[in-house]
């Protein structure tokens, strides 16, 4: 059970999430339902990126953002670091049940949030400490998460167009 609980689990369980994000977007923005609803909110769900090889590219940053924020939580053993990470990621589940909702149907990344809670109460119940530094850390944890998230889904179509680009040539 111990090596659930170590500060790695996390980047290992947002790569698990976002391999079905990575292999279902492309087919899932190709579907009929999603191309009738491209003119409302939710033609607008995972940004405009269509490649999953752009979509990767975001998946690698926050990937390695999620290394640097283990290794730093476990160098210097900062539980309420690692504890703000982990409870930033679970809301993002939220994000995902919101989509669900909308869509009225299935949206990628859903099925492994789901297999995922479980895990993720385990990995917060092993962390919790919550004092006003925790919360303190939450909100930096929070604004850092969703403000690249937010960032990324800007650079992806830039980062498509290129690929396009070095596709042709």
């Amino acid at each position: 059970m111990s090596i659930l609980l170590h500060y790695w689990s996390l980047p290992i369980l947002f790569l698990l999430r976002d391999f079905e994000e990575i292999i279902f977007m492309p087919l899932w923005k190709k579907r009929k339902k999603f191309l009738s609803l491209r003119q409302t909110n939710i033609g607008n769900f995972f940004g405009k990126v269509t490649d999953s090889s752009a979509f990767s590219v975001g998946v690698l940053e926050e990937f390695i953002l999620l290394l640097v924020i283990s290794a730093v939580s476990q160098l210097s053993h900062n539980d309420r670091l690692y504890l703000s990470f982990c409870i930033a990621y679970m809301l993002h589940f939220l994000l995902h049940y919101s989509m669900c909702y909308q869509f009225k149907g299935y949206v990628p990344g859903v099925v492994t949030a789901t297999a995922q809670i479980p895990l993720m109460f385990l990995l917060i119940e092993h962390y919790w400490i919550m004092d006003y530094l925790t919360l303190g850390y939450l909100f930096l944890a929070l604004a850092i998460a969703y403000g690249n998230l937010y960032l990324m889904h800007r650079l992806m179509p830039a980062i498509q167009k290129t690929f396009s680009h070095y596709a042709q040539g």
